[in-house]
Order: C-alpha cells, then structure tokens, then sequence
C-alpha cells in the first residue's frame, strides 16, 4: 500500500535581473548565486523579472506578474542607484538619455524596482532586498543615499568598499561587524545582537525612510538593515550580500530560510 504524503507547498519568487549592454545588445543578466541560494536555502522556486525601459514603465506586465507570485526578492548590483528614476519611473523617456553604464548606472533596473516594491507593497507579499536592494527600499519610501561612501568618509569608504586585490570569492568574506537591534525583524532570525557580514558596496542610506525601522548597523553609524514598520509579513533589506556563503555562514541561511517561510506562508494565505 504506497503512504499519501500532503503535497508540500512551494512558494514562487520573483527576482530582479539587472540590464547587460554588451556590443549595443541590451541584456538581462542575474548572477547564479541569488537563484541557487533562494532554492537550497529558502526552499523557493524563481522566476526572473526583466528590466524595464522607460517607454514600458507605465504598463501592467510587472503587476500581473506579481499576483501570482509569493514573494520579492531584490538583488545587488554594481550599478548605482538613480533615485529620481526609482522614484518615477515613467519621467526620463529621452530615446537621447543613456540609460545603461556597466558599474556606473542601470536605469532600467531602477524602473523594474520601482513597479515590483510597488506592486509587492500593495500585495502585502515577503521582500528580501539584497544589497542595492535595501538602498531600492529606502528611496522608493522616500529615504536618501549617500552617492559615494569614500568621498562621505575615507576610512567608512575603505570599509564597505569591493575589495578588488582578492579573488572574487574572497571579496565576499566578513569584512566588519555589525550591531543587530533586539527589538527588530532581524533579531529573532539571527538571534543574536552582533554578526560579521561581507562589504562590498559605493552608496549608502543617508536618511532613513521614515516607513522603514533600522534593524542593524555598522561600527561607523551606517545603516546595514532595515525593515518596513508595519508590514504584515518579512519585508526586510540587508546591506550584506547573504548569498555568497550561504552553505557555511549561519546569519545568511537563518535570513533564507526565514524568508522562505514567510513566502510559504503567504502563498498558503493566498490559496485559502
């Protein structure tokens, strides 16, 4: 006789791609490292969102897509933020504008960030931003962002900054502390008042976004996480990059799995 076992539920997750201009050819590119560690550690499956064009901002794909989908998660890239594109994404339609420098700048990202928080925000849905994803949050909230850390600060800079002398691998190692809020979000997944997390990032949140509570920071005073105040479920960005070492470091699995389950939990909300 063959045991019924209940299907196990497995939550969807929308991803943010960042855009690739390589020969005049627009790409949408994503780093493995998001998808494998949102499916070995979370426990969720992914579909990649695309980037978004000015002309295209205004549609209902990215909301339509949304609704069927379990979850948020907002990745890191090198570019820099825009916040007067994130903050409206259907203002700079200039066909003159460039909109894409490799390491500098990547609009169309900032476009596809603006609509998914949106959308995601409204929904009530889990987000994890990661990196340029917890500076996403504090802008499309309303915070600000420090455009270079080194020019704020040399020795803040030199801190949080990608550590181009080591292999790549190694440029994601603990490269300081931070101090974890027991009154946060973030407390009862890390358990703990202190961790070491990896630096590699040139912005940084200036002013906190009013709707967003500070969950840790760095030895220096800048923010490392956030999350939103009020949000009916796991709506969390960290300044770390969690994926990289996600098989050996205990905070980075703790945060996907929390994650996971909070999407679970959503989507099982969703189908009652």
């Amino acid at each position: 006789m063959r045991l019924q076992h209940p299907e196990r539920t497995q939550a969807v997750v929308a991803v943010t791609s960042n855009r690739l201009l390589v020969d005049g050819v627009h790409r949408d590119w994503l780093r493995r490292k998001y998808v494998q560690a949102l499916h070995r550690h979370a426990g969720v499956a992914c579909v990649i969102l695309p980037t978004v064009d000015a002309e295209d901002a205004m549609e209902e794909v990215a909301p339509a897509i949304m609704r069927r989908l379990d979850g948020l998660v907002l990745t890191g890239d090198e570019s820099n933020v825009d916040p007067a594109v994130l903050s409206a994404p259907a203002s700079f339609a200039d066909p003159d504008r460039r909109d894409v420098e490799p390491g500098i700048l990547d609009r169309p990202r900032d476009r596809l960030s603006a609509v998914a928080i949106e959308s995601a925000i409204a929904l009530g849905m889990p987000i994890l931003g990661i990196c340029r994803g917890l500076q996403e949050l504090n802008v499309y909230f309303g915070g600000t962002l420090r455009p270079s850390l080194a020019e704020w600060s040399r020795e803040s800079g030199a801190m949080h900054a990608e550590k181009p002398d080591r292999p790549r691998d190694r440029q994601y190692d603990a490269a300081h502390c931070v101090r974890i809020s027991s009154y946060g979000a973030l407390f009862p997944i890390a358990r703990t008042i202190e961790a070491q997390v990896n630096s590699l990032h040139n912005q940084g949140i200036e002013a906190l976004a009013p709707a967003l509570r500070r969950e840790a920071w760095a030895p220096d005073g800048l923010v490392e996480a956030a999350s939103v105040i009020g949000a009916p479920t796991l709506q969390i960005g960290v300044q770390w990059h969690p994926e990289w070492h996600v098989s050996t470091d205990l905070l980075s699995k703790q945060l996907f799995k929390a994650f996971g389950e909070a999407c679970v939990g959503y989507c099982r909300t969703k189908k009652g």
